[in-house]
């Protein structure tokens, strides 16, 4: 069952437009009955009789002695004015109620559309902050291009669902209501039949889109598989032509798309069964509507006439448009209700565990790690009993053959996961209590994949929600060895760098990276294999970089090149999420175990 109200009060925030929106609906209802019945009396004037008795009638809010008195009236004026003037008149009264009608009508649409737009920016708004909160474990389990999916398909589902939300509550029970008040003075019999046979139809519509909602949430999931697999192929390009596997992703490609195709032609069969449907079934009601009213006007006691019959079909008419809209809306809620429940996954997702509590320490002492577990998930343990003490001031390098869990053991200190069991802490105080930016300020991180953004240089290295000048911006650069490649730009540090960095190669795009880590200059650095993906070349610049900037700096280290691990303060040996040896170079290797094979064979990661 759709619930109404959970897509409608997505727009609760603006009660202004709305409210403007259904007074607006009501006018152009009022104007629209007003506009269609202005062909009474203009047929009245075609067909009245010249010698015609005029037999007064007083006014009576009884609907059968009130269409006499209409009739009587409308007949007073078509004599007092003549034939041709009544006509001019009556039609100059057909452009005016037209003329006013479209008006209000664009002046509902004009509030709706506010509302609309608004949504869309504030679902998008909501989905995005939130995703940002969530926990990199989440990512590792979710496609981009099923959140990228959500994001586009679901997000303007829900938009369409919306609007059929907001017109069954505030634009077609006017346009339904108004017409049909209308209809029950011109003849109270008339209307309860139809208000018996409308309902009936009204059922019959609804029995088809049972099952859209269901195939509406197959359709976007699927959407959400090409989406990923497409964005996968960019991302791996040079890799797909590497290795010729240009024809393989195709097929793959060919595969998703064409059950994509296969549920969206169901999907929108049933959506195109609505309109079709709802108008044969409206020509029935009309049908049987003819068989009755044409027995009313033969009654000889009846106050109905030819000319009030074409104008009850004419406004009868206007009824068509609402009733066939609010079964389309139907059909477009079960649609947008499936996008809205993907929409609140994402929502419902938890995020990450931050707290309001300390400001991170000024970090004096040491990092601590006691007794650590960490386990993704329900999956086994990938760190097992960790206990680790880093000393301010100390490079700490961690080796191990991959797949040891040193990458999982540095996201554990700034808290990208959060622990199995254990603590770790800093200065003495547990991680969990001090505030997620307070503690990941402290950090200045440099990945083995340099992420760069499409953005300027000046923006790429001053991320972060601390202020800094254009002198300490270039200071972090030339740290990083990378001010002299940023001057040769085109526009210096206000060049934009082009999506993930493109612009540049991949050794400047990861001392760019190291100027970002060290820009606001924080007392721990968490170097993660940054060397490994890069040339000779490019590799003894970024080193040099690295170097510069671990001076005077607490340095965890994930590298493979063997200058960075034996000049390091400590290093620790990971095998299997546990810690087998550590200690200095020299001590290592004259205990001759894991690190020395792993020096003689010069496998590091």
């Amino acid at each position: 069952m759709i619930k109404f109200k959970d897509i409608f009060k997505l727009a609760r925030g603006y009660t202004s437009q709305l409210t403007q929106f259904f007074v607006f609906n009501i006018l152009t209802a009022i104007f629209n009955v007003l506009s269609i019945g202005m062909v009474i009396p203009f047929l009245k004037v075609i067909f009245r009789k010249e010698n015609a008795a005029l037999i007064p009638v007083t006014f009576s809010s009884n609907p059968s002695t009130f269409l006499k008195f209409l009739d009587y009236e409308m007949s007073l004026k078509i004599a007092h004015w003549g034939k041709f003037d009544a006509l001019v008149y009556f039609s100059i009264g057909i452009v005016i109620a037209f003329f006013l009608k479209n008006i209000f009508l664009y002046l509902s649409f004009y509030n709706l559309a506010y509302v609309r737009s608004a949504v869309v920016r504030d679902i998008r708004e909501r989905l995005y902050k939130h995703i940002l909160k969530l926990p990199l474990g989440y990512f590792n389990k979710e496609k981009r291009g099923d959140t990228i999916s959500r994001f586009t398909n679901d997000v303007k589902e829900v938009e369409w669902s919306l609007l059929g939300v907001i017109e069954l509550y505030f634009k077609h029970p006017v346009a339904i209501l108004i017409p049909l008040v209308t209809l029950f003075f011109i003849s109270y019999q008339l209307t309860l039949f139809v208000v018996i046979v409308l309902p009936i139809s009204g059922y019959l519509i609804s029995r088809v889109g049972k099952k859209l909602k269901h195939a509406a949430q197959l359709g976007q999931e699927k959407m959400g598989e090409v989406l990923s697999h497409l964005e996968e192929s960019l991302h791996g390009i040079k890799i797909i032509k590497a290795f010729a596997a240009g024809k393989d992703k195709e097929q793959r490609f060919q595969t998703l798309n064409d059950e994509h195709f296969r549920l969206m032609v169901k999907l929108n069969r049933k959506e195109f069964l609505a309109s079709p449907l709802s108008e044969f079934m409206a020509s029935i009601v009309m049908s049987s509507i003819l068989i009755y009213s044409g027995s009313l006007i033969l009654h000889a006691d009846s106050a109905l006439t030819g000319e009030f019959l074409i104008g009850y079909i004419a406004v009868f008419s206007q009824l068509i448009p609402p009733a066939k809209a609010i079964s389309e809306a139907f059909f477009r809620l079960k649609k947008g209700a499936a996008s809205l429940d993907r929409i609140n996954d994402v929502l419902a997702a938890d995020t990450e565990k931050d707290t309001s509590g300390k400001v991170a320490p000024a970090f004096t002492t040491a990092i601590q790690l006691n007794n650590v577990n960490f386990a993704y998930g329900d999956g086994p343990l990938v760190l097992k009993n960790i206990n680790l003490t880093i000393q301010k001031g100390e490079t700490v390098a961690l080796v191990g053959s991959s797949g040891g869990g040193k990458s999982t053991l540095v996201d554990l200190i700034p808290r990208f996961h959060e622990l199995t069991s254990g603590s770790i802490t800093i200065d003495g105080i547990n991680i969990q209590h001090i505030a997620l930016n307070s503690l990941r300020n402290m950090m200045g991180i440099v990945t083995q994949d340099a992420i760069l953004f499409n953005d300027t240089a000046a923006n790429n290295i001053k991320m972060g929600d601390f202020y800094l000048s254009g002198d300490q911006i270039m200071d972090a650069a030339k740290v990083a060895n990378a001010h002299q490649f940023i001057r040769e730009l085109p526009e210096s540090y206000n060049t934009n760098l082009g999506e993930k960095g493109m612009n540049l190669s991949g050794g400047q795009r990861q001392r760019m990276s190291i100027a970002r880590a060290v820009a606001g200059e924080p007392p721990i650095l968490i170097l993660d294999e940054a060397t490994s993906a890069l040339d000779t070349e490019s590799e003894k610049m970024v080193q040099n970089a690295l170097e510069n900037v671990m001076k005077d700096r607490t340095s965890i280290v994930i590298a493979h090149r063997l200058s960075t691990i034996q000049n390091a303060d400590k290093i620790v040996v990971l095998d299997r999420g546990e810690i087998i040896e550590q200690g200095t170079h020299a001590a290592l290797m004259a205990q001759g175990g894991t690190y020395k094979k792993l020096v003689d064979l010069q496998t590091f990661d």
